[in-house]
C-alpha cells in the first residue's frame, strides 16, 4: 500500500498591509521575514517565521494574535510577507503539523517529537521559498492483519482504559 500523498500549491505574496486580500478558504499559510526592494520591485524571503492553518485563512490573519510577535522578529529593512496554500478541512491539521515539523519556524513553539497522523508525503509547488518541496513524515503503515486491526483495536483499548475510574 502506497503512503498517502498530498500536493499543496502555494500562492502569494501578500504583505502585512494587503493580507486582507488573502483567500477566504481553508488552508495553510506561511509568514516570512522579507525584504522588499522598492527599485527592483522584488521581494526576497529571508526567514520562515511561522506556519499556520485555518478553516478561513483570510479571517484568521485579519486579526491574528501573533502579529506583534512576528513584527518583533523584523529588522529595520524587513517586512512581513505571507503565502497561502489551499488544503481541505480534513487534511488541515496534518498538513500544518507536517510543515511545522519539517521546517521548525522559530515562531512555532511546542513542536512534537512524533508526527501523530500516520505516514504522509507532502509535495509543495509554486510560491515555496525556504520550504522543502517534497518530504515524508510519520511511521510507515503496518501491513497484514495486525496493520488492519491494530488501529481500531488500539483505539478501543485506549477508550476502555480511559473509561476506568481509579479506586
Amino acid at each position: 500500500m502506497a503512503d498517502p500523498s498530498l500536493t499543496i500549491r502555494f500562492s502569494g505574496y501578500w504583505n502585512e498591509y494587503n493580507r486582507g486580500l488573502m483567500p477566504q478558504r481553508s488552508g495553510v499559510f506561511c509568514v516570512y521575514r522579507a525584504y522588499f526592494d522598492d527599485q527592483a520591485k522584488t521581494t526576497t524571503m529571508r526567514e520562515l517565521l511561522h506556519v499556520g492553518a485555518a478553516p478561513d485563512v483570510h479571517a484568521c490573519l485579519a486579526d491574528h494574535a501573533q502579529i506583534p510577535r512576528w513584527r518583533a522578529c523584523l529588522g529595520p529593512t524587513d517586512s512581513l510577507s505571507f503565502t497561502f496554500g489551499s488544503v481541505a478541512l480534513p487534511d488541515l491539521a496534518a498538513c500544518e503539523l507536517a510543515l511545522v515539523m519539517q521546517h521548525r519556524p522559530r515562531c512555532n513553539p511546542d513542536v512534537p517529537a512524533v508526527y501523530p497522523f500516520g505516514r504522509v508525503t507532502l509535495r509543495l509547488t509554486h510560491r515555496t521559498p525556504l520550504l522543502n518541496t517534497r518530504f515524508t513524515l510519520g511511521a510507515p503503515a503496518v501491513s497484514g492483519v495486525i496493520g488492519r486491526l491494530g488501529g481500531p483495536l488500539l483505539r478501543r483499548g485506549l477508550d476502555f482504559l480511559r473509561s476506568l475510574q481509579p479506586g
